[in-house]
């Protein structure tokens, strides 16, 4: 990696420019060459929030730096060099190509493409650490976060876990995944042959021959859309996993928050196994959400078996409306709520920790981070419990301080002045401005008007039963405390909707072939045939 990076410039800081490549069926896309100038002279004018301009032979984003030490914006800005997009290069036609190329592959042949890329990787890890670096002036995730992320990238492509998903994911009647991506496979099964078939009995050609009724089934690959978000820096990598370990062609869109490990995982497959049928296949790029020029295509119908779509709101519901002739799996936004039983009063200290652990996954950016506790207690209770969890988000602060956009801090401080002034207010600060906080509120909350900004609100109810009320599909986990609650109000909490219910601070672990939103994903990412 570190030769090609080299020999072109990429992924290096020249002067506050990176200069950032695709890969579109396996062929690296570099950017063009523009000067800072350049660059600096095609945001002239525009203001301060714009991130994108396109121009006719390039992609320019720009992303202000943070300083890592004051945790504010330093005021310059670091710029990337990205290719144009041409939409119709990214489409595959060509189904004998598919069926000869990836759609042939067993799942030994996927298992070492993984070994592939993660050897790339490791043996390139000054590649990999620069990008880190790299990412981290303009990252909003705190630093350890960011660390952790890029230190799993590895992880995320380990072989044994791979096999896991497959094998988990798509089994079918008692056999594991892996046997019917890779062939079709016959199923136990009584054979209706339908009315038209005992009609046909009748007729004077019934003695004609036919072939055994047999009963196959076969796991197909797909042609796949992934339009990822950039809430955490993991997802280009696990959607492309998907695609791979479904031996499926596709493209994979960075989200602008993470365009650079998109483009070091997407070189990484280019220089690990450049023809290999899945790098072939595989297409990482750019454009901005909305791009009419380019998803008018990408989602027009037959262009795309699926379409995996992550991200906020108004994405998702833009992209279900425009590929509405295409299967359409989303991973629509959701937030994470705790239950707290009366139990929990015994030692608050410790129901406060587990709490705040589930706030804190991705730093409260997660669909499963929590973002409200229903502490079943009086609100002098509550008001106790507010206080120790306020004490333990500061020793979050010290741990992983984070970056606060100043629009968070101005929503909370039109918060506490207007709708919720009344409320119980807990606030860690960093040199007067806010750095974290817990607010108790006895009367209703609108999740709509949570910054997800490292702030629990706590909500005191008589009993768990009456926050029962409060969840729907758009709760993706629950946190309960003590366990033998969580049990007796697991089927119940399950059928409004809700995802996962775990017991409090583990509302983030994951298992390879998990489902998630509900979904075992690689299920519905092939076509299910019948043979």
């Amino acid at each position: 990696m570190e030769t090609i990076c080299q020999k072109y410039r990429l992924l290096y800081n020249d002067e506050g420019v990176i200069r950032t490549p695709f890969l579109v069926k396996g062929q690296l896309i570099l950017p063009p060459e523009i000067s800072r100038k350049q660059v600096e002279s095609a945001f002239a004018g525009q203001p301060p929030d714009i991130g994108y301009v396109k121009l006719p032979n390039a992609q320019l984003l720009r992303e202000p730096v943070i300083d890592p030490v004051t945790l504010s914006y330093t005021g310059g800005y670091q710029y990337q060099i990205l290719p144009p997009v041409n939409p119709v290069e990214l489409i595959e036609t060509d189904y004998n190509r598919l069926v000869n190329g990836p759609y042939a592959l067993s799942v030994e042949d996927i298992l070492d493409y993984l070994r592939q890329i993660a050897s790339q990787l490791q043996s390139g890890w000054a590649t990999v650490e620069r990008v880190r670096q790299l990412s981290g002036r303009t990252s909003q995730h705190p630093a350890p976060y960011l660390d952790g992320a890029f230190a799993g990238l590895l992880a995320g492509l380990d072989t044994k876990a791979g096999r896991s998903m497959i094998d988990r994911e798509l089994a079918a009647w008692g056999l594991p995944g892996s046997r019917f991506l890779e062939d079709w496979v016959e199923v136990s099964g009584q054979v209706v042959p339908g009315l038209a078939s005992f009609l046909a009995q009748a007729l004077p050609g019934s003695a004609a021959p036919q072939p055994e009724a047999r009963t196959l089934i076969r796991a197909m690959p797909t042609r796949q859309l992934h339009i990822t978000a950039g809430n955490a820096p993991q997802v280009p990598l696990i959607s492309a996993l998907r695609l791979v370990l479904t031996k499926s062609a596709g493209v994979i869109k960075f989200p602008f928050e993470a365009t650079l490990p998109g483009a070091l995982v997407a070189l990484a497959a280019y220089t690990a196994a450049p023809d290999h049928p899945l790098t072939q296949n595989l297409s990482a790029v750019y454009w901005q959400g909305g791009d009419e020029a380019v998803e008018n295509i990408l989602l027009m119908p037959g262009t795309f078996d699926r379409v995996v779509v992550w991200g906020a709101p108004q994405a998702v519901a833009s992209v279900q409306a425009r590929a509405s002739y295409t299967k359409m799996i989303s991973f629509n936004p959701r937030y994470g709520v705790s239950l707290i039983g009366r139990e929990a009063l015994a030692d608050l200290d410790a129901a406060a920790f587990l709490g705040a652990t589930d706030a804190m996954i991705l730093n409260q950016k997660a669909c499963n981070a929590s973002q409200i506790h229903y502490l079943e207690a009086s609100p002098e209770q509550a008001s106790e419990y507010t206080r120790r969890l306020a004490a333990i988000l500061a020793q979050w602060d010290a741990a992983a301080p984070q970056f606060v956009l100043p629009t968070q801090r101005g929503q909370i401080k039109r918060l506490r002045r207007g709708k919720y002034a009344q409320a119980d207010w807990q606030l860690n600060t960093r040199e007067g401005e806010f750095a974290s906080g817990v607010v108790m509120i006895p009367e209703a909350f609108d999740v709509l008007d949570h910054p997800m900004c490292r702030l629990i609100v706590v909500r005191p109810v008589s009993s768990l039963e009456d926050a029962l009320q409060y969840l729907h599909a758009g709760v993706s986990a629950v946190g309960i405390y003590p366990e033998s609650r969580r049990v007796a109000f697991r089927d119940v909490i399950a059928a409004r909707g809700v995802s996962s219910i775990f017991p409090l601070g583990q509302c983030e672990r994951v298992y390879p072939g998990f489902p998630q939103d509900g979904m075992l994903v690689l299920s519905e990412l092939v076509d299910w045939k019948n043979g």
